[in-house]
């Protein structure tokens, strides 16, 4: 432990694992657990010990990003590694309905399950994908009341909490629940701080203490979109031949955070589908109710996110001058105290932005 972070010993990741951001993602041998997920670090090396107060399945879910699959593929890793002897079967849950429907269609299915009986650890990955696949679901539920009885081990992955999944049989959701089922959360500023050092050393950068913490508090981000963050300024490092500085840091999440606004045209157009309007219905002059509110919204939430002045926001809503955007601001700031439909309309319509 340091500074409260633990890390869990992993191996590496096992081949056969996605490309890109999130593969470079964890290039360590080892897990990062801050005192967010330090629930998923004892449920965890219990699990690796095989301690016989251990839970199974162990059911680790969250959002993406929070190191689900990176726990996952760095356990069948060491694993295979402590046991070399023992079968391991590690799959997402969409390949697993995929084989057993084949086994089924080719009059093997009692094969297929003597298979997956002889596993010492199943690990399966993004139980979601099971939704609508009720004969999967079905031999899933079976197939570990069969492991539990040869005291094999299970980890199951899901993005959201199984036992509330109205997409899951009430049986596998019960099964589920019978074992461990822990939250993984996103890193906190001490664990984004250490996950950014190891990386840097991993992959040779150079980074000060205080470029390192103004990255780590003020992304506060899945683990992916950090290590892309820090590649980035690797690449505009190895250009310039420069270390990365506090200061380069500095300009680099200035020049982050602008990319990321939504521009007048983004705001104007999800705002007016939002109200069942167009793009030229709020340019328009009219004075209609329902256009009248939204176009107010629209220009509230130009000012809201975007740098844009009075008069530039009144210029691309059909010319209107400052005064008349300064007026259609306040009052949709008014009417967002005492009318909960509005609230509502401009929460869902900064949540489409966001997600756009």
């Amino acid at each position: 432990m340091l500074n409260g972070i633990l890390t869990i010993p992993l191996g590496g990741r096992s081949s056969g694992t996605s490309a890109g951001a999130e593969s470079l993602a964890h290039p360590l041998a080892e897990y990062v657990a801050g005192a967010e997920n330090r629930l998923a670090d004892r449920a965890l090396r219990a699990f690796m010990d095989r301690e016989p107060a251990c839970y199974s399945p162990l059911v680790l879910y969250g959002p993406h990003g929070a190191g689900k699959s990176h726990l996952a593929h760095g356990l069948v890793n060491w694993w295979t590694q402590r046991y070399p002897h023992e079968r391991v079967d590690c799959l997402p849950a969409a390949e697993f309905a995929r084989e057993h429907a084949a086994a089924v269609a080719q009059h093997r299915l009692e094969e297929w399950r003597q298979q997956k009986r002889e596993l010492a650890l199943l690990v399966l990955e993004d139980l979601g994908q099971l939704a609508g696949k009720r004969p999967a679901q079905h031999e899933l539920h079976h197939l570990l009341d069969e492991l539990a009885d040869r005291e094999a081990l299970v980890l199951v992955t899901a993005r959201s909490l199984p036992g509330q999944s109205a997409a899951l049989l009430p049986a596998l959701r019960s099964r589920l629940s019978g074992g461990l089922v822990v939250r993984l959360s996103l890193p906190g500023p001490a664990t984004r701080r250490a996950i950014l050092e190891r990386l840097a050393s991993a992959r040779g950068m150079t980074l000060s203490k205080r470029a390192i913490h103004g990255l780590a508090d003020s992304l506060a981000v899945n683990v992916p979109t950090l290590v892309s963050a820090l590649l980035e300024l690797e690449l505009a490092a190895g250009t310039t031949g420069q270390p990365v500085s506090s200061r380069r840091v500095r300009e680099f999440l200035t020049q982050r955070d602008s990319s990321q606004r939504p521009n007048l045209r983004q705001i104007a157009v999800l705002t007016a589908k939002h109200f069942g309007l167009s793009l030229a219905d709020l340019k328009s002059p009219q004075r209609r109710q329902p256009l009248v509110a939204g176009r107010g919204v629209a220009m509230y939430l130009a000012r809201q996110l975007t740098d844009k002045s009075f008069e530039q926001i009144g210029a691309f809503f059909g010319g209107r001058d400052h005064t008349t955007v300064l007026h259609g601001c306040r009052r949709t700031e008014s009417l967002l105290a005492r009318d909960r439909a509005l609230r509502q309309a401009v929460a869902e319509v900064r949540r489409r932005l966001h997600a756009s």
